[in-house]
């Protein structure tokens, strides 16, 4: 068995517009599709392919999922579509990738040539029902909304009436209310017997701001934990930068030895020293003399040697 290719009908005068290609695929598989877009689950098309040539590829057929919004399941289905294509010998190459992304235009292209593939190879030589076809599943994004608009479900839509007896509801909330109120007012009395009804609501905004303090205090001291946590990593990271910046120095030092200055790594290391970032600004040095960091102890010179700035080391510090 084999089908009629068809090639090289991307651009053409005949090609149907987007509503009139969704009717089709709509009358033709009683779906409910609403947009072009919906055609990325290939569950149409593999219904189109049994419909034309029924049996083509036994029950691997039984593997389409009819109702999917899952992407790896739109790809299934366009497996099934390349396995009817193969048993078929169609020449045309699915973009898979492409569709399975649910964008108008790749599946608008796609089913322009599917329809032109079906008008030269059905030929309506059977009876065939799409919907028992796939067990009475829906088909299409609006398969539901379909069901509901139907004329036999349309009576239930005056089913609002029924609110109107919630109507008395309301009428009996009050009474509800008012033993509560009763009560509240049975029992205020007794609580705040010396102060009196106004003296019953200071009391209790009172209890409200104590509450709000209450939370406020917890907070205070929460968040003064996190001040000292975040005030012992910052000393343990200056500690840190400290002992690593000592191991930087003695390197510098060893360096600007005599016998090491003519060593053939050791200019590469000190550009490495010395280099600086982007945007680094270095400290001032119209003198020549060196300024002194007061937090580190530390004085910034010249080497003499044309390679930038030599940090030299105060009071070294043990670890």
């Amino acid at each position: 068995m084999a089908a009629v290719n068809v090639y090289h009908t991307s651009v053409t005068t005949d090609n149907l517009s987007r509503n009139d290609i969704l009717q089709w695929i709509n009358t033709a598989l009683e779906a409910n599709f609403i947009k072009v877009e919906d055609l990325c689950s290939g569950s149409a098309y593999c219904q189109f392919m049994e419909m034309m040539f029924p049996g083509a590829i036994g029950s691997r057929s039984k593997r389409v999922k009819w109702n999917t919004k899952l992407e790896h399941e739109y790809i299934n289905n366009f497996k099934v579509l390349q396995e009817y294509f193969k048993a078929l010998t169609v020449d045309k190459i699915v973009p898979v990738e492409k569709l399975v992304k649910g964008k108008f235009q790749d599946n608008f292209e796609f089913v322009q040539w599917f329809k032109k593939f079906f008008d030269a190879n059905y030929t309506a030589a059977h009876d065939y029902d799409p919907v028992a076809a796939r067990d009475g599943q829906p088909l299409g994004s609006g398969g539901k909304a379909s069901a509901a608009t139907s004329g036999i479900r349309a009576p239930p839509a005056p089913r609002p009436a029924p609110p109107t007896r919630a109507a008395p509801a309301p009428t009996r909330a009050p009474p509800a209310t008012k033993p509560m109120q009763q009560h509240q007012q049975k029992i205020s009395p007794s609580v705040h017997r010396p102060v009196g009804s106004s003296g019953h609501h200071v009391d209790s905004h009172h209890g409200s701001h104590s509450h709000d303090n209450l939370r406020l205090q917890q907070e205070i001291e929460s968040l003064q934990d996190i001040i000292q946590q975040h005030g012992a990593q910052i000393a343990g990271l200056e500690k840190e930068r400290d002992f690593y910046y000592q191991k930087l120095r003695d390197v510098e030092v060893i360096c600007q030895e005599p016998e090491c200055e003519s060593l053939p790594h050791t200019q590469k290391i000190l550009e490495i020293l010395y280099a600086t970032e982007d945007g680094f600004a270095q400290p001032d040095q119209e003198n020549g003399n060196g300024e002194l960091d007061d937090a580190n102890g530390l004085t910034v010179s010249s080497n003499g040697n044309g390679n930038g700035s030599a940090l030299v080391g105060g009071e070294e510090d043990t670890y």
